[in-house]
Protein backbone atom coordinates (compact mmCIF):
# COMPACT_ATOMS: atom_id res chain seq x y z
CA UNK A 1 0.00 0.00 0.00
CA UNK A 2 1.34 3.52 -0.72
CA UNK A 3 0.25 6.49 1.38
CA UNK A 4 0.63 10.12 1.72
CA UNK A 5 2.82 10.60 4.94
CA UNK A 6 3.90 14.77 4.57
CA UNK A 7 2.67 17.71 2.53
CA UNK A 8 5.00 20.41 1.95
CA UNK A 9 4.69 24.01 0.19
CA UNK A 10 7.25 26.32 -0.29
CA UNK A 11 5.83 30.00 -0.44
CA UNK A 12 9.37 31.45 -2.12
CA UNK A 13 11.61 29.57 -3.71
CA UNK A 14 14.57 28.06 -2.60
CA UNK A 15 13.34 28.35 1.01
CA UNK A 16 11.92 26.50 3.75
CA UNK A 17 8.08 24.81 3.70
CA UNK A 18 4.93 24.88 5.21
CA UNK A 19 3.83 21.49 6.47
CA UNK A 20 0.32 20.96 5.77
CA UNK A 21 -2.23 18.43 6.35
CA UNK A 22 -4.19 18.71 3.60
CA UNK A 23 -4.13 21.42 0.22
CA UNK A 24 -5.87 21.34 -3.47
CA UNK A 25 -4.43 20.09 -6.39
CA UNK A 26 -4.81 22.08 -9.21
CA UNK A 27 -4.85 21.05 -12.93
CA UNK A 28 -1.80 21.62 -14.51
CA UNK A 29 -0.51 24.06 -11.93
CA UNK A 30 0.36 21.80 -8.71
CA UNK A 31 -0.16 22.96 -5.30
CA UNK A 32 -1.86 26.68 -4.60
CA UNK A 33 0.60 29.02 -3.52
CA UNK A 34 3.98 26.58 -3.86
CA UNK A 35 6.60 28.80 -5.29
CA UNK A 36 5.04 31.30 -6.45
CA UNK A 37 7.62 34.11 -5.01
CA UNK A 38 10.87 34.07 -6.23
CA UNK A 39 13.45 36.52 -4.57
CA UNK A 40 15.70 37.63 -7.98
CA UNK A 41 19.19 38.50 -7.57
CA UNK A 42 20.18 40.18 -10.33
CA UNK A 43 22.07 37.27 -11.72
CA UNK A 44 19.37 36.83 -15.16
CA UNK A 45 16.82 38.47 -16.15
CA UNK A 46 13.58 37.29 -15.02
CA UNK A 47 10.56 36.64 -17.40
CA UNK A 48 7.77 39.57 -17.67
CA UNK A 49 4.27 38.72 -16.43
CA UNK A 50 5.29 35.96 -14.15
CA UNK A 51 6.70 33.54 -16.79
CA UNK A 52 8.50 30.38 -15.46
CA UNK A 53 12.00 31.87 -15.13
CA UNK A 54 14.97 29.17 -14.32
CA UNK A 55 16.62 28.92 -10.66
CA UNK A 56 19.28 30.71 -11.67
CA UNK A 57 17.69 33.85 -11.38
CA UNK A 58 16.53 33.70 -7.63
CA UNK A 59 18.22 33.12 -4.21
CA UNK A 60 18.52 29.39 -4.09
CA UNK A 61 20.35 27.15 -1.45
CA UNK A 62 23.39 25.71 -4.06
CA UNK A 63 24.73 29.65 -3.84
CA UNK A 64 23.47 30.18 -0.46
CA UNK A 65 22.91 26.91 2.18
CA UNK A 66 21.87 29.07 4.58
CA UNK A 67 18.69 30.06 3.44
CA UNK A 68 17.14 26.47 5.02
CA UNK A 69 17.75 28.36 8.48
CA UNK A 70 15.18 30.40 7.59
CA UNK A 71 11.80 30.39 9.10
CA UNK A 72 8.75 31.22 6.97
CA UNK A 73 5.30 32.42 8.48
CA UNK A 74 2.14 33.45 6.60
CA UNK A 75 0.91 36.38 8.30
CA UNK A 76 -2.17 36.63 6.06
CA UNK A 77 -1.52 39.79 3.89
CA UNK A 78 2.05 39.19 4.16
CA UNK A 79 5.46 36.24 5.06
CA UNK A 80 7.26 36.74 7.53
CA UNK A 81 11.25 35.70 6.93
CA UNK A 82 13.16 35.03 10.80
CA UNK A 83 16.76 34.23 10.21
CA UNK A 84 18.72 31.63 12.30
CA UNK A 85 19.75 34.75 14.74
CA UNK A 86 16.12 35.83 14.73
CA UNK A 87 15.87 38.97 13.21
CA UNK A 88 12.79 39.25 11.40
CA UNK A 89 11.69 41.26 8.44
CA UNK A 90 7.96 41.42 6.79
CA UNK A 91 7.45 40.52 2.82
CA UNK A 92 4.05 42.90 2.74
CA UNK A 93 2.89 40.76 -0.70
CA UNK A 94 0.87 44.25 -1.56
CA UNK A 95 3.51 46.18 -1.87
CA UNK A 96 6.07 43.76 -2.98
CA UNK A 97 8.60 46.22 -0.97
CA UNK A 98 11.61 44.45 -0.22
CA UNK A 99 13.53 46.59 0.77
CA UNK A 100 14.33 46.20 4.16
CA UNK A 101 15.21 42.14 3.00
CA UNK A 102 19.04 43.59 2.53
CA UNK A 103 19.46 43.42 6.47
CA UNK A 104 19.05 39.86 7.25
CA UNK A 105 19.82 38.52 3.22
CA UNK A 106 23.04 40.33 2.93
CA UNK A 107 22.12 41.70 -0.59
CA UNK A 108 19.54 43.21 -2.13
CA UNK A 109 16.55 41.61 -3.95
CA UNK A 110 13.93 42.30 -6.44
CA UNK A 111 9.89 40.08 -5.56
CA UNK A 112 8.50 38.32 -8.64
CA UNK A 113 5.63 36.29 -8.69
CA UNK A 114 4.81 33.52 -10.83
CA UNK A 115 1.67 33.76 -13.19
CA UNK A 116 -1.18 31.95 -13.60
CA UNK A 117 -1.36 30.04 -10.70
CA UNK A 118 1.97 28.17 -11.69
CA UNK A 119 5.11 28.26 -9.42
CA UNK A 120 8.81 28.71 -10.25
CA UNK A 121 9.59 25.33 -9.97
CA UNK A 122 12.50 23.65 -11.02
CA UNK A 123 11.50 22.55 -14.22
CA UNK A 124 8.50 24.60 -16.36
CA UNK A 125 6.22 21.18 -16.12
CA UNK A 126 7.62 19.86 -12.66
CA UNK A 127 4.49 20.84 -10.56
CA UNK A 128 4.83 18.52 -8.24
CA UNK A 129 7.57 16.20 -6.68
CA UNK A 130 7.32 13.19 -4.95
CA UNK A 131 9.58 11.63 -2.20
CA UNK A 132 9.55 7.98 -1.01
CA UNK A 133 10.47 7.83 2.48
CA UNK A 134 11.41 4.62 2.29
CA UNK A 135 14.12 5.04 -0.64
CA UNK A 136 15.24 7.63 1.98
CA UNK A 137 15.58 4.89 4.59
CA UNK A 138 17.71 2.80 2.20
CA UNK A 139 19.88 5.74 1.42
CA UNK A 140 20.44 6.59 5.31
CA UNK A 141 21.68 2.68 5.30
CA UNK A 142 23.59 2.51 2.86
CA UNK A 143 25.34 5.67 4.01
CA UNK A 144 25.14 5.26 7.16
CA UNK A 145 24.09 7.99 8.92
CA UNK A 146 20.48 9.46 9.06
CA UNK A 147 18.96 11.52 6.47
CA UNK A 148 16.43 14.37 6.97
CA UNK A 149 13.91 14.11 4.49
CA UNK A 150 13.40 18.13 4.19
CA UNK A 151 17.03 17.81 2.25
CA UNK A 152 14.86 16.82 -0.65
CA UNK A 153 12.18 19.35 -0.42
CA UNK A 154 9.62 17.50 -1.95
CA UNK A 155 5.93 18.42 -2.18
CA UNK A 156 4.05 15.03 -1.46
CA UNK A 157 6.42 12.41 0.65
CA UNK A 158 5.06 9.11 0.56
CA UNK A 159 5.80 5.35 1.41
CA UNK A 160 6.20 2.53 -0.46
CA UNK A 161 8.74 -0.13 -2.00
CA UNK A 162 12.06 1.23 -1.76
CA UNK A 163 12.89 2.68 -5.27
CA UNK A 164 9.75 1.61 -6.45
CA UNK A 165 8.98 5.20 -8.02
CA UNK A 166 11.14 4.66 -10.71
CA UNK A 167 8.62 2.05 -11.93
CA UNK A 168 5.69 4.82 -11.70
CA UNK A 169 7.11 6.51 -15.15
CA UNK A 170 4.18 7.17 -17.24
CA UNK A 171 1.93 5.50 -14.92
CA UNK A 172 -1.05 7.60 -12.81
CA UNK A 173 -1.26 8.18 -9.45
CA UNK A 174 -4.79 8.69 -7.82
CA UNK A 175 -4.98 10.31 -4.49
CA UNK A 176 -8.18 10.84 -3.35
CA UNK A 177 -10.18 12.37 -6.41
CA UNK A 178 -7.05 14.10 -7.74
CA UNK A 179 -4.99 12.41 -10.57
CA UNK A 180 -1.20 13.19 -11.16
CA UNK A 181 0.73 11.99 -14.21
CA UNK A 182 4.27 10.81 -13.24
CA UNK A 183 6.54 12.48 -15.90
CA UNK A 184 10.26 11.91 -14.97
CA UNK A 185 12.62 11.11 -11.84
CA UNK A 186 14.49 13.96 -10.36
CA UNK A 187 18.06 14.23 -10.50
CA UNK A 188 19.25 15.91 -7.38
CA UNK A 189 21.41 18.49 -6.90
CA UNK A 190 23.90 20.18 -4.32
CA UNK A 191 20.79 21.46 -2.61
CA UNK A 192 20.59 17.96 -1.09
CA UNK A 193 23.78 18.19 0.41
CA UNK A 194 22.74 20.82 2.75
CA UNK A 195 22.43 20.09 6.46
CA UNK A 196 18.66 21.53 7.20
CA UNK A 197 19.22 22.27 10.64
CA UNK A 198 22.90 24.28 9.79
CA UNK A 199 22.71 25.44 6.60
CA UNK A 200 26.32 24.28 6.28
CA UNK A 201 27.28 21.73 3.25
CA UNK A 202 27.88 18.64 4.94
CA UNK A 203 27.80 15.19 3.00
CA UNK A 204 28.14 15.39 -1.15
CA UNK A 205 24.26 13.53 -1.86
CA UNK A 206 24.62 13.51 -5.81
CA UNK A 207 27.88 11.73 -4.71
CA UNK A 208 26.83 9.34 -2.58
CA UNK A 209 23.91 8.34 -4.59
CA UNK A 210 26.24 7.79 -7.60
CA UNK A 211 28.25 5.65 -5.60
CA UNK A 212 25.96 3.51 -3.91
CA UNK A 213 23.13 3.28 -6.55
CA UNK A 214 24.92 4.31 -9.72
CA UNK A 215 23.30 7.28 -10.39
CA UNK A 216 22.31 10.38 -8.55
CA UNK A 217 18.25 10.33 -9.00
CA UNK A 218 15.91 10.27 -6.16
CA UNK A 219 12.35 10.69 -6.29
CA UNK A 220 9.95 11.26 -9.29
CA UNK A 221 8.16 14.97 -10.40
CA UNK A 222 4.27 15.05 -11.54
CA UNK A 223 1.60 16.89 -12.99
CA UNK A 224 -1.80 17.02 -12.47
CA UNK A 225 -4.62 16.19 -14.75
CA UNK A 226 -7.49 16.42 -12.87
CA UNK A 227 -7.75 18.38 -9.54
CA UNK A 228 -8.73 17.71 -6.10
CA UNK A 229 -8.29 18.00 -2.47
CA UNK A 230 -5.17 15.65 -0.98
CA UNK A 231 -4.67 14.50 2.66
CA UNK A 232 -1.97 13.11 4.71
CA UNK A 233 -2.56 9.39 5.40
CA UNK A 234 -5.04 8.99 1.96
CA UNK A 235 -4.36 5.57 0.18
CA UNK A 236 -2.39 6.01 -3.59
CA UNK A 237 -3.86 4.13 -6.24
CA UNK A 238 -1.20 3.52 -9.25
CA UNK A 239 -2.90 2.61 -13.10
CA UNK A 240 -1.65 -0.17 -14.43
CA UNK A 241 -1.82 1.39 -17.67
CA UNK A 242 1.83 3.06 -19.06
CA UNK A 243 1.47 5.83 -21.62
CA UNK A 244 4.38 7.48 -23.26
CA UNK A 245 2.65 10.83 -24.02
CA UNK A 246 3.24 12.53 -21.38
CA UNK A 247 6.85 11.72 -20.90
CA UNK A 248 7.38 12.24 -24.57
CA UNK A 249 6.35 16.08 -23.25
CA UNK A 250 9.06 15.43 -20.47
CA UNK A 251 11.96 14.85 -22.82
CA UNK A 252 11.65 17.98 -24.55
CA UNK A 253 11.46 20.26 -21.56
CA UNK A 254 15.47 21.80 -22.09
CA UNK A 255 15.91 21.79 -18.05
CA UNK A 256 15.62 18.51 -18.17
CA UNK A 257 17.80 15.76 -18.52
CA UNK A 258 18.65 13.75 -21.15
CA UNK A 259 16.38 10.27 -21.35
CA UNK A 260 19.05 8.10 -21.62
CA UNK A 261 19.91 9.11 -18.10
CA UNK A 262 17.25 8.39 -16.39
CA UNK A 263 16.43 5.76 -14.09
CA UNK A 264 13.41 3.38 -16.29
CA UNK A 265 11.73 0.07 -15.57
CA UNK A 266 12.74 -2.66 -18.04
CA UNK A 267 11.24 -6.21 -18.37
CA UNK A 268 13.81 -9.10 -19.10
CA UNK A 269 12.13 -10.97 -22.50
CA UNK A 270 14.48 -13.51 -23.38
CA UNK A 271 17.68 -15.91 -21.62
CA UNK A 272 19.97 -17.60 -23.69
CA UNK A 273 22.88 -19.67 -22.37
CA UNK A 274 25.89 -18.56 -24.34
CA UNK A 275 28.80 -20.88 -22.94
CA UNK A 276 29.75 -22.23 -19.61
CA UNK A 277 28.86 -19.79 -17.37
CA UNK A 278 27.66 -16.87 -19.82
CA UNK A 279 24.34 -16.10 -20.37
CA UNK A 280 22.96 -13.15 -22.15
CA UNK A 281 19.65 -11.56 -21.41
CA UNK A 282 17.43 -9.39 -23.84
CA UNK A 283 15.90 -6.29 -21.96
CA UNK A 284 13.05 -4.39 -22.93
CA UNK A 285 13.07 -0.83 -22.36
CA UNK A 286 10.27 0.73 -21.72
CA UNK A 287 10.99 3.97 -22.69
CA UNK A 288 12.58 2.72 -25.92
CA UNK A 289 9.70 4.25 -28.38
CA UNK A 290 10.66 7.59 -27.31
CA UNK A 291 13.96 7.54 -27.50
CA UNK A 292 16.30 6.01 -24.94
CA UNK A 293 18.34 4.19 -27.17
CA UNK A 294 18.19 6.63 -30.09
CA UNK A 295 21.79 7.90 -29.65
CA UNK A 296 23.41 4.45 -28.51
CA UNK A 297 26.68 3.73 -29.92
CA UNK A 298 28.70 0.22 -30.08
CA UNK A 299 30.56 -0.03 -27.28
CA UNK A 300 28.64 1.97 -24.75
CA UNK A 301 27.31 0.29 -21.45
CA UNK A 302 24.43 0.38 -19.24
CA UNK A 303 23.92 -0.06 -15.45
CA UNK A 304 21.70 -2.55 -14.04
CA UNK A 305 20.63 -1.14 -10.32
CA UNK A 306 19.10 -3.04 -7.71
CA UNK A 307 20.74 -6.33 -8.64
CA UNK A 308 20.34 -7.79 -4.33
CA UNK A 309 19.02 -7.02 -1.35
CA UNK A 310 21.91 -4.63 -0.75
CA UNK A 311 21.12 -2.53 -4.06
CA UNK A 312 24.19 -3.54 -5.95
CA UNK A 313 24.49 -1.82 -9.02
CA UNK A 314 26.73 -2.81 -11.96
CA UNK A 315 27.93 -1.88 -15.48
CA UNK A 316 26.91 -4.44 -18.78
CA UNK A 317 28.08 -3.54 -22.46
CA UNK A 318 25.46 -3.61 -24.65
CA UNK A 319 26.40 -6.82 -26.87
CA UNK A 320 23.68 -5.99 -29.03
CA UNK A 321 20.38 -3.83 -30.05
CA UNK A 322 17.97 -5.84 -32.26
CA UNK A 323 14.03 -4.09 -32.87
CA UNK A 324 14.09 -1.61 -29.59
CA UNK A 325 15.48 -4.60 -27.60
CA UNK A 326 19.21 -4.76 -26.25
CA UNK A 327 21.53 -7.59 -25.16
CA UNK A 328 23.41 -8.06 -22.27
CA UNK A 329 25.99 -10.81 -21.99
CA UNK A 330 27.13 -11.64 -18.31
CA UNK A 331 29.95 -14.16 -17.20
CA UNK A 332 28.97 -15.95 -13.72
CA UNK A 333 31.43 -15.22 -11.12
CA UNK A 334 32.06 -14.56 -7.66
CA UNK A 335 30.46 -11.33 -7.19
CA UNK A 336 26.75 -10.17 -6.63
CA UNK A 337 25.77 -8.51 -9.72
CA UNK A 338 26.89 -11.31 -11.90
CA UNK A 339 25.43 -13.87 -8.94
CA UNK A 340 22.06 -12.24 -9.50
CA UNK A 341 22.20 -11.66 -13.48
CA UNK A 342 22.09 -15.79 -13.23
CA UNK A 343 19.17 -16.14 -11.17
CA UNK A 344 16.93 -14.34 -13.15
CA UNK A 345 14.45 -15.80 -15.00
CA UNK A 346 12.57 -14.30 -18.23
CA UNK A 347 9.53 -11.64 -17.15
CA UNK A 348 12.10 -10.53 -14.21
CA UNK A 349 11.40 -6.74 -13.57
CA UNK A 350 14.62 -4.18 -13.75
CA UNK A 351 15.42 -0.63 -13.74
CA UNK A 352 18.80 0.45 -15.94
CA UNK A 353 20.01 3.41 -17.01
CA UNK A 354 21.99 4.50 -20.33
CA UNK A 355 23.74 3.82 -22.44
CA UNK A 356 27.29 5.73 -21.63
CA UNK A 357 30.71 5.17 -22.45
CA UNK A 358 32.83 6.91 -24.84
CA UNK A 359 35.12 3.70 -26.26
CA UNK A 360 33.29 3.78 -29.23
CA UNK A 361 34.01 3.48 -33.24
CA UNK A 362 35.47 6.63 -34.39
CA UNK A 363 34.37 8.04 -38.36
CA UNK A 364 38.32 8.96 -39.15
CA UNK A 365 39.72 5.10 -38.32
CA UNK A 366 42.07 4.21 -41.28
CA UNK A 367 42.08 0.52 -39.74
CA UNK A 368 40.48 -1.39 -36.80
CA UNK A 369 41.60 -3.69 -34.58
CA UNK A 370 40.04 -5.52 -31.96
CA UNK A 371 41.63 -6.96 -29.05
CA UNK A 372 39.45 -9.12 -26.39
CA UNK A 373 39.93 -11.60 -23.62
CA UNK A 374 37.02 -13.61 -22.08
CA UNK A 375 33.44 -11.92 -21.88
CA UNK A 376 35.49 -8.53 -23.08
CA UNK A 377 34.18 -9.65 -26.25
CA UNK A 378 30.95 -8.16 -26.18
CA UNK A 379 31.93 -4.66 -27.49
CA UNK A 380 33.62 -6.07 -30.33
CA UNK A 381 30.26 -8.00 -31.53
CA UNK A 382 28.12 -4.71 -30.94
CA UNK A 383 31.07 -2.74 -33.15
CA UNK A 384 31.33 -5.22 -35.71
CA UNK A 385 27.81 -5.78 -36.29
CA UNK A 386 27.46 -1.88 -36.47
CA UNK A 387 30.62 -2.36 -39.50
CA UNK A 388 28.33 -5.09 -40.91
CA UNK A 389 25.96 -3.09 -41.17
CA UNK A 390 27.63 0.10 -42.97
CA UNK A 391 29.47 -3.03 -44.96
CA UNK A 392 32.83 -1.24 -43.96
CA UNK A 393 35.77 -2.12 -45.87
CA UNK A 394 38.32 -0.75 -44.00
CA UNK A 395 41.04 -3.34 -42.78
CA UNK A 396 39.77 -5.19 -39.45
CA UNK A 397 41.35 -7.45 -37.44
CA UNK A 398 40.18 -9.08 -34.67
CA UNK A 399 42.20 -11.05 -32.02
CA UNK A 400 40.17 -13.00 -28.70
CA UNK A 401 41.27 -15.09 -26.02
CA UNK A 402 39.50 -17.73 -24.67
CA UNK A 403 40.40 -20.73 -22.28
CA UNK A 404 38.19 -23.11 -24.18
CA UNK A 405 35.21 -23.67 -26.59
CA UNK A 406 32.95 -24.38 -23.71
CA UNK A 407 33.76 -20.83 -22.63
CA UNK A 408 33.34 -19.36 -26.13
CA UNK A 409 30.57 -16.82 -25.97
CA UNK A 410 29.04 -14.70 -29.66
CA UNK A 411 32.10 -16.43 -31.63
CA UNK A 412 29.15 -16.96 -34.38
CA UNK A 413 28.05 -13.36 -34.25
CA UNK A 414 31.44 -12.37 -34.80
CA UNK A 415 32.00 -15.21 -37.67
CA UNK A 416 28.74 -14.15 -38.89
CA UNK A 417 29.44 -10.19 -38.79
CA UNK A 418 32.79 -10.81 -40.74
CA UNK A 419 31.00 -12.44 -43.38
CA UNK A 420 29.73 -8.99 -44.41
CA UNK A 421 33.14 -7.58 -44.04
CA UNK A 422 35.24 -7.91 -47.26
CA UNK A 423 38.99 -7.35 -45.06
CA UNK A 424 38.10 -8.64 -41.83
CA UNK A 425 40.59 -10.84 -40.55
CA UNK A 426 39.95 -13.15 -37.46
CA UNK A 427 42.15 -14.93 -35.01
CA UNK A 428 40.75 -16.78 -31.89
CA UNK A 429 43.48 -18.19 -29.67
CA UNK A 430 42.49 -20.44 -27.10
CA UNK A 431 44.56 -21.17 -24.27
CA UNK A 432 43.17 -24.34 -23.11
CA UNK A 433 45.53 -26.95 -25.52
CA UNK A 434 43.12 -29.56 -25.21
CA UNK A 435 40.70 -27.68 -26.67
CA UNK A 436 42.41 -26.87 -29.97
CA UNK A 437 41.08 -27.66 -33.26
CA UNK A 438 41.63 -26.20 -37.00
CA UNK A 439 41.69 -22.65 -37.14
CA UNK A 440 42.14 -22.12 -33.77
CA UNK A 441 45.77 -20.77 -32.38
CA UNK A 442 47.53 -22.00 -29.69
CA UNK A 443 47.96 -19.83 -26.72
CA UNK A 444 48.30 -16.28 -25.87
CA UNK A 445 49.14 -13.62 -28.43
CA UNK A 446 52.17 -11.35 -27.74
CA UNK A 447 51.15 -8.15 -26.73
CA UNK A 448 54.23 -6.21 -28.84
CA UNK A 449 53.66 -8.07 -31.68
CA UNK A 450 49.86 -6.92 -31.64
CA UNK A 451 51.05 -3.20 -31.15
CA UNK A 452 53.60 -3.43 -33.71
CA UNK A 453 51.09 -4.16 -36.10
CA UNK A 454 48.39 -1.73 -35.14
CA UNK A 455 51.80 1.02 -35.61
CA UNK A 456 52.28 -0.68 -38.38
CA UNK A 457 48.58 -0.35 -39.73
CA UNK A 458 48.03 3.26 -38.11
CA UNK A 459 44.77 1.51 -36.76
CA UNK A 460 42.62 2.45 -34.04
CA UNK A 461 42.69 -0.51 -31.39
CA UNK A 462 39.66 -1.48 -29.35
CA UNK A 463 40.77 -3.20 -26.09
CA UNK A 464 38.39 -4.77 -23.44
CA UNK A 465 38.80 -7.83 -21.02
CA UNK A 466 40.16 -8.31 -17.31
CA UNK A 467 42.48 -5.37 -16.18
CA UNK A 468 45.75 -7.83 -16.57
CA UNK A 469 45.07 -8.77 -20.05
CA UNK A 470 44.37 -4.60 -20.55
CA UNK A 471 47.55 -3.22 -18.42
CA UNK A 472 49.58 -5.24 -20.98
CA UNK A 473 47.90 -4.01 -23.83
CA UNK A 474 48.70 -0.33 -23.00
CA UNK A 475 51.94 -0.95 -21.77
CA UNK A 476 53.20 -2.60 -25.36
CA UNK A 477 51.35 -0.11 -27.32
CA UNK A 478 52.56 2.74 -25.60
CA UNK A 479 56.33 1.42 -25.89
CA UNK A 480 55.71 1.32 -30.14
CA UNK A 481 54.07 4.91 -29.81
CA UNK A 482 50.50 4.14 -30.65
CA UNK A 483 48.51 7.67 -30.37
CA UNK A 484 46.27 7.95 -26.96
CA UNK A 485 43.63 9.33 -29.32
CA UNK A 486 43.63 5.62 -31.45
CA UNK A 487 43.13 3.89 -28.36
CA UNK A 488 39.60 3.07 -27.03
CA UNK A 489 39.50 0.67 -24.14
CA UNK A 490 36.54 -0.78 -21.74
CA UNK A 491 37.52 -2.56 -18.47
CA UNK A 492 33.74 -3.18 -17.71
CA UNK A 493 33.82 -2.31 -14.47
CA UNK A 494 31.78 -0.46 -12.47
CA UNK A 495 32.69 3.52 -11.04
CA UNK A 496 33.15 4.11 -7.44
CA UNK A 497 32.40 8.04 -7.45
CA UNK A 498 34.05 9.81 -4.25
CA UNK A 499 32.38 12.17 -2.25
CA UNK A 500 34.59 14.44 -0.67
CA UNK A 501 36.84 17.54 -2.45
CA UNK A 502 40.00 17.89 -2.02
CA UNK A 503 41.26 20.47 -0.07
CA UNK A 504 42.15 23.95 -1.63
CA UNK A 505 45.91 24.85 -1.12
CA UNK A 506 47.46 27.52 -0.13
CA UNK A 507 47.95 29.92 -3.39
CA UNK A 508 48.48 33.61 -4.13
CA UNK A 509 46.21 35.10 -5.99
CA UNK A 510 45.74 34.21 -9.44
CA UNK A 511 44.42 35.89 -12.66
CA UNK A 512 41.17 34.04 -14.13
CA UNK A 513 39.54 35.27 -17.45
CA UNK A 514 35.88 34.14 -18.40
CA UNK A 515 36.31 34.84 -21.87
CA UNK A 516 32.68 35.45 -22.70
CA UNK A 517 31.52 36.68 -20.07
CA UNK A 518 33.94 39.29 -20.21
CA UNK A 519 35.46 38.78 -16.24
CA UNK A 520 38.73 39.14 -15.31
CA UNK A 521 39.66 38.62 -11.78
CA UNK A 522 42.09 37.53 -9.38
CA UNK A 523 40.51 34.19 -7.58
CA UNK A 524 42.14 33.51 -4.03
CA UNK A 525 41.58 29.93 -2.31
CA UNK A 526 38.86 31.34 -0.22
CA UNK A 527 36.65 31.45 -3.65
CA UNK A 528 36.22 27.95 -3.90
CA UNK A 529 36.03 26.19 -6.95
CA UNK A 530 36.16 27.79 -10.28
CA UNK A 531 32.43 27.82 -10.49
CA UNK A 532 31.95 29.72 -7.08
CA UNK A 533 34.27 32.29 -8.15
CA UNK A 534 32.26 32.44 -11.57
CA UNK A 535 28.98 33.22 -10.07
CA UNK A 536 30.40 34.78 -7.09
CA UNK A 537 31.43 37.41 -10.15
CA UNK A 538 27.72 37.60 -11.29
CA UNK A 539 28.92 34.53 -14.15
CA UNK A 540 26.05 32.53 -15.42
CA UNK A 541 26.72 29.14 -16.28
CA UNK A 542 25.31 25.65 -17.17
CA UNK A 543 25.76 23.20 -13.31
CA UNK A 544 23.80 21.00 -11.90
CA UNK A 545 24.89 18.31 -9.60
CA UNK A 546 27.97 20.27 -8.11
CA UNK A 547 29.91 16.89 -7.64
CA UNK A 548 31.75 15.87 -10.70
CA UNK A 549 29.25 14.02 -12.12
CA UNK A 550 26.76 14.92 -14.26
CA UNK A 551 29.62 16.90 -16.21
CA UNK A 552 27.33 19.93 -17.11
CA UNK A 553 29.66 22.45 -15.96
CA UNK A 554 32.65 21.27 -18.77
CA UNK A 555 34.31 24.32 -19.80
CA UNK A 556 37.15 24.54 -22.50
CA UNK A 557 40.50 25.89 -21.11
CA UNK A 558 41.83 28.61 -23.58
CA UNK A 559 45.03 29.35 -21.88
CA UNK A 560 46.36 27.82 -18.69
CA UNK A 561 45.49 25.01 -16.87
CA UNK A 562 43.73 24.10 -13.27
CA UNK A 563 43.98 21.91 -10.35
CA UNK A 564 41.07 18.69 -10.51
CA UNK A 565 39.86 18.44 -6.90
CA UNK A 566 38.32 15.49 -7.54
CA UNK A 567 39.53 12.18 -8.70
CA UNK A 568 42.36 11.29 -10.55
CA UNK A 569 44.77 13.96 -9.03
CA UNK A 570 46.80 16.15 -11.92
CA UNK A 571 45.81 19.34 -14.26
CA UNK A 572 43.57 20.00 -16.85
CA UNK A 573 44.57 21.67 -20.01
CA UNK A 574 42.37 21.11 -22.29
CA UNK A 575 39.08 20.77 -20.60
CA UNK A 576 38.08 20.99 -16.82
CA UNK A 577 34.94 20.42 -14.14
CA UNK A 578 34.54 24.04 -13.04
CA UNK A 579 32.01 22.42 -9.79
CA UNK A 580 35.67 20.48 -8.67
CA UNK A 581 38.73 22.56 -9.61
CA UNK A 582 40.46 25.67 -9.03
CA UNK A 583 43.21 27.50 -11.24
CA UNK A 584 46.52 25.77 -11.23
CA UNK A 585 48.25 29.33 -12.99
CA UNK A 586 46.90 32.05 -14.52
CA UNK A 587 43.78 30.94 -16.97
CA UNK A 588 41.22 31.79 -19.57
CA UNK A 589 38.39 29.95 -20.00
CA UNK A 590 35.51 29.71 -22.54
CA UNK A 591 32.74 30.98 -20.97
Amino acid sequence: MISVEHIYRYPIKGFPGENLQKTNLQKNQGIQGDRTIGLSTGAIAVQDNGAWTPCQAFQRMTIRPDLTTFNITNTGDGLRLTSANNETEIINLKTSDTGSLINILGNPVVLHRAGGNRGYWDHQDAAVSIINLSTLDVISEMIGRSIDPLRFRANIYVRAEPWSEFSWLGRELAIGGARLDIIRPIDRCKTTSVNVDTGVLDINMPALLNRHFGHMYCGVYASVNTGASIAVGETIKLSDDFTDKKIRNATTQKTAPSLHDWPRPVVVTKIKEEAEGIRSLWIDDSLCSIGSLAKFKPGQYIRVHGLSGAYTWRSYTVSAISNGQLRITVKRQDGVGSQSIHQFSERQKLVITGPFGDATLANDSKALHFISAGIGITPTVAKLQALAAQRCSKPIKVIHVARSKGELALWNDVIDAAKKLPNAVLNLHLTNSQALSVGVLMGRPDPQVIAVDAKRAAADVHICGPTAFVSGLLDALKSSAVQDSQIFVDTFSSANSETQLRSIAKSAPIKVTLARSKISEYWSPDDGTLLDFAESRGAVLSSHCRAGICKTCSCKILQGSATRLLGEEGEDHMTTLLCCSVPKVAITLDV
